[in-house]
């Protein structure tokens, strides 16, 4: 029979991962924006049902020396994907699966058919050394998006150092302990995965303050761009409604202006309305997708007639400044995602294409097929974007007004949503600009699934 201060120290490990595991479900279900509780949650309750099955398994037989560990290894592994998940990385199956079913088929080979004790915790500690190692690296290296992180990033890759450091003093009990009977290894390992409990409870912690973190940095940048998006509407729409209403004023209580002098108010204000409603429907779609009401479920498009479609809105601007518009499509280009949200994009950058492009000049719109899926891209011979402006085009917080080549007014907002309905329909986009010289924006879509 086990000592009573052995069970203690399986019924605290076994208590105080569960209890994690359960929590870690909790703010799951409470931020699921946050990718990787969901697997830290699901690895803790793991490693917790090993500790307790430890308690209720036989004394002795595979199920009491081999099956908690076997348990408590899986358990990690799936606590590994919550990390990859988290730093939004690719999960390696090959890693998080098939380690655990190694260990679980050397662990069977070496205890039924060729018993041979020390070989199979000799290679159980391997799969853990090699979860360690995998797990400092990944706590070390950051991009640059999760920068904040790295103060506790670091603290838990001294934790999964210690947990590494445990794991290779065990290989050397091993090592340099033959007389040791199973039973007495397997006490030794249950005491030090008790210490791996801790080491892992505060891991655990950890994890739980990155995840408050980035809670607290998604909800701060959303309060700037909230504030962004409030100060785009009240500067925006004030602008072009009040001079529309200045105009109106004007052919109301002018009685002696001449038809040259209407006309020109007339089409100053087709302008301004349409700049109006260009920028009112920006916003209505922004918000819809700020408050997740934009799911959709992707459907097959034609992005050629959707160009097309959407061209014919601008003809009338393009005419008032004599610019010269040109659409290049070839053979039939199938994209996948929701047409309204590609609509916006497309009249997004058509219409700044408009904007910036002085009398006379000329914008391109080229879509094409290639290997990868389908591309586009709407080209100017327009003033060009500043380089230092350029790195950091589509960021809200960051974007500003600025008037066109014949002072048309703007909002900033514009990119800023492309950039975000381009990626929710699985897209890429950039911009090549010179100053004066004109800019390129380029957008790939995937071939449809």
């Amino acid at each position: 029979m086990e000592q009573f201060s052995l069970k203690i120290i399986i019924v605290i490990a076994s208590g105080i991962s569960l209890i994690m595991g359960f929590y870690m479900l909790l703010i799951h279900r409470n931020s699921a924006k946050v990718k990787g509780p969901v697997f830290w949650a699901a690895g803790n309750l793991m490693i917790g049902v090993g500790f307790l099955f430890r308690l209720i398994s036989p004394e002795n037989g595979f199920w009491a020396t081999a099956a908690p560990m076997l348990l408590i290894t899986t358990g990690l592994y799936v606590y590994l994907a919550g990390i990859w998940q988290f730093k939004e990385k690719r999960i390696i199956r090959w890693i998080v699966i098939g380690l655990p079913a190694l260990d679980i088929f050397q662990s069977l080979l070496f205890f039924y058919l060729f018993p041979l004790n020390r070989v199979r915790v000799g290679l159980h500690l391997l799969v853990l050394i090699f979860y360690s190692v995998i797990s400092i690296y990944e706590m070390l290296q950051l991009d640059d998006s999760k920068q904040y992180l790295r103060h506790i990033f670091r603290l838990n890759a001294i934790s999964f150092t210690a947990f590494l450091v445990l794991l290779l003093a065990g290989v050397g009990i091993i090592l340099d302990r033959p007389g040791y009977t199973p039973a007495q290894i397997n006490n030794i390992w249950i005491i030090a995965f008790g210490v791996a409990g801790g080491i892992m409870t505060a891991l655990t912690f950890g994890f739980l303050s990155a995840v408050n973190m980035q809670l607290y940095t998604e909800l701060e940048g959303q309060l700037k761009s909230k504030t962004k998006f409030f100060a785009i509407i009240a500067h925006d729409l004030r602008g072009p409604v009040g001079t529309i209403m200045n105009f109106l004023n004007l052919l109301n209580t002018e009685k002696n202006l001449k038809e040259e002098e209407k006309l020109m108010f007339m089409e100053n204000m087709e302008v301004l309305s349409q700049s109006t409603f260009h920028l009112l429907q920006n916003l209505l779609e922004w918000a819809n997708t700020s408050q997740n009401l934009a799911h959709f479920e992707d459907e097959l498009i034609e992005l050629n007639q959707l160009v097309s479609s959407n061209i014919n809105f601008f003809k009338s601007l393009t005419q008032m400044k004599s610019i010269h518009l040109e659409y290049h499509n070839g053979e039939a280009a199938y994209i996948s995602g929701n047409a309204k949200m590609i609509e916006t994009v497309i009249r997004n950058l058509v219409s700044n294409a408009i904007k910036f492009t002085p009398r006379d000049g000329t914008i391109s719109i080229t879509t094409r097929n290639n290997k990868n899926g389908v591309r586009l891209v709407v080209e100017d011979t327009g003033i060009g974007i500043e380089s230092k402006r350029l790195t950091r085009i589509f960021e809200l917080a960051n974007s500003r007004s600025s008037q066109g080549t014949e002072g048309e007014t703007g909002s900033g907002l514009g990119l800023a949503l492309c950039k975000d309905f381009v990626r929710k329909n699985k897209g890429t986009i950039r911009v090549e600009s010179k100053l004066n010289a004109g800019t390129k924006v380029i957008i790939d879509f995937p071939s449809p699934v």
